[in-house]
């Protein structure tokens, strides 16, 4: 029998060692840097395993070391040598006397190293000794989550849990994979069978998680009020408490809940600006501000504050808050950057914006940003050519950054220069090939100049890399229906668009429009109407109630939706005018 000393487990017999110690004073115990010796003279069977478990704790020693310090190819390579040594003595101590520490040893050593075949056969070996063994049920489970089998993790825990049900830490691991995979309702089933009085305040964490999945927030807040009572300090859980109130719109109780967080040591920055989103959801920007000011003044937080104050349109405290930073000796370029939104967004002076922008260095990270804000603002100023000049210098410097292609193009087409602006974005398509929203306008131009067949190919393009892009499908459909073919095809891909976007007009009046072609007049009429109701100043749609009604023998709906396309005036009046006198 091994005696052991903590939780070292080091088999020692007295003589033995004894024996040993005086052959490592005369022979020269490791350092640090050095390898225990190899004896010449033989050892009994019971010092060559202290022996070599001195060993092995030595190398364990200079790979704690080793991946503490710089990695580089030499490092590297010296890690994976002192592992193999160290696996070589293992194994030895393994066959001699095996322990369960040992296996979870030899385990960590190819688990570190990325070797997660020989780390899953190591637990698998391991666990036809201890079968019964939590830590290397658990190893074997993220053995397998990190390859995506999430089965096999799940079967394991699962056969665990059939021996041991009352084990809560391996039923708390089950419910998070259950959890990552969005399975909310297996996650629940097998916590909700644990008695009220064994849960932890980790499993009504997850209880909650679990329901909160399945959208039972008041179930959810049930639990986290219990995960709190057990574990006051349990800062996650009251997280999702507060949050859970919001997605009730109990913000009073929110509020309390992060005011009372504030006051944990080590309370994340996070805490701090989920306070202050609520307090101006409430319409309390000067409390938002107080708890801006009172945190911490690091570059990042006050300026993710500021931003909070930007985005909810409460330029004047999110001035103040910059204003911090033009009391230091370095201002961030990001300063100037915000207090260029704010100039113009807030004090309507597109002017002064651009006096902030000028003073962003070319080396910022935010040039970019700051090149196409100035473009915008000159094009809104009318002072085209100098906005030009800003887009040719992005261009230049950033030529995979699409926007530049994009502002140039919107800025001759603004000018009724199509062709500059086709050969803008096509400048584009080649230094940033199938870029999405490149594709997309150029299919748009396309469209326009009535080439159907160009813009056809365009936008199959941008659903061979991007297959839910919402506009791209119905254009596609859209102009097969009016053409009349592949009809099939046409109403799969509207059909794809109408699901990913189920509110928009335009992918309303596709899906009539096809269902019309197909002789679905019923289920056309009633899509029609509620394009109509979306979108009810567009002339095409009342053009295509219209006829959608005249189909159906709707006379007087025809007339109406013939008048109304008639009132906005559409390119193609003659043609509706005489439809209404077939009438």
């Amino acid at each position: 029998m091994i005696q052991t000393t903590g939780s070292s487990r080091c088999p020692l017999k007295v003589v033995a060692a004894t024996t040993l110690l005086v052959l490592l004073m005369l022979q020269g115990c490791a350092t640090k840097n050095t390898a225990l010796p190899e004896f010449q003279l033989p050892l009994s069977p019971e010092a060559q395993l202290t022996y070599d478990y001195l060993v092995y704790m030595d190398y364990r020693t200079r790979l704690a070391q080793a991946y503490s310090g710089l990695k580089t190819p030499q490092t590297i390579n010296e890690v994976a040598k002192l592992q193999n040594e160290a696996l070589t003595v293992l194994n030895r101590i393994i066959a001699a006397e095996p322990q369960e520490k040992l296996y979870l040893d030899k385990f960590a050593l190819y688990w570190t190293s990325q070797q997660i075949d020989e780390a899953r056969a190591t637990l698998k070996e391991a666990l036809a000794l201890y079968p019964d063994s939590r830590d290397l049920n658990i190893s074997l489970a993220n053995t397998y989550l990190v390859d995506n089998r999430n089965a096999d993790a799940e079967a394991v825990l699962k056969e665990y849990l059939l021996k041991n049900p009352e084990d809560l830490i391996v039923t708390g691991h089950l419910a998070r994979i259950y959890l990552e995979q969005n399975k909310f309702a297996q996650a629940l089933d097998i916590l909700k069978v644990i008695p009220k009085d064994k849960r932890t305040a980790q499993i009504h964490y997850l209880h909650a998680k679990s329901s909160a999945g399945l959208g039972l927030t008041r179930q959810a807040i049930r639990s986290l009020r219990k995960a709190v009572e057990v574990k006051p300090d349990f800062i996650e859980a009251w997280g999702e408490l507060a949050y859970m109130h919001e997605l009730e719109k109990d913000y009073d109780s929110a509020e309390q809940i992060y005011t009372k967080m504030l006051e944990f040591p080590d309370v994340s920055n996070h805490i701090r600006l989920r306070l202050m989103e609520l307090c101006l959801k409430l319409n309390n920007p000067e409390r938002a501000l107080k708890l801006a000011i009172e945190g911490p003044r690091s570059k990042a937080f006050l300026l993710e504050a500021a931003q909070l104050f930007i985005s909810g349109k409460f330029y004047g405290q999110a001035s103040i808050l910059l204003d911090l930073f033009a009391q230091q000796k370095s201002i961030p370029d990001s300063y100037y950057f915000f207090k260029a939104s704010i100039a113009f967004e807030g004090e309507d002076d597109p002017g002064k914006a651009l006096g902030y922008l000028n003073k962003i260095s070319p080396q910022s990270e935010h040039y970019d940003r700051s090149l196409q804000f100035r473009a915008h603002l000159l094009m809104d100023l009318k002072r085209n050519k100098e906005a030009l000049e800003i887009i040719r210098i992005g261009e230049e410097k950033f030529p995979e950054e699409a926007n530049f292609y994009l502002l140039e193009a919107g800025l001759h087409s603004e000018a009724g220069d199509s062709k500059a602006a086709k050969d803008a974005l096509l400048r584009g398509n080649t230094n940033i090939p199938g870029h999405t929203q490149i594709l997309f306008q150029l299919g748009v131009m396309e469209e326009q100049e009535g080439n159907l067949d160009q813009t056809l190919k365009y936008m199959e393009q941008i659903i061979s890399g991007s297959p839910d892009h919402a506009d791209a499908l119905n254009f596609i459909g859209y102009i097969l229906a009016d053409r009349n073919e592949q009809l099939d095809r046409a109403m799969v891909l509207i059909s794809r668009a109408n699901r990913l976007e189920p509110d928009n007009g335009y992918i309303l009046d596709s899906l009539a429009w096809v269902n019309y072609r197909m002789g679905n007049f019923e289920e056309a009429w009633k899509i029609i109407k509620r394009a109509i109701s979306l979108r009810p100043k567009q002339p095409e749609l009342w053009d295509h109630y219209g006829d959608i009604a005249a189909a159906l023998g709707k006379k007087k709906s025809a007339a109406k939706g013939y008048r109304k396309a008639l009132e906005l005036k559409p390119e193609n009046a003659e043609q509706i005018r005489k439809k209404l006198e077939e009438l």
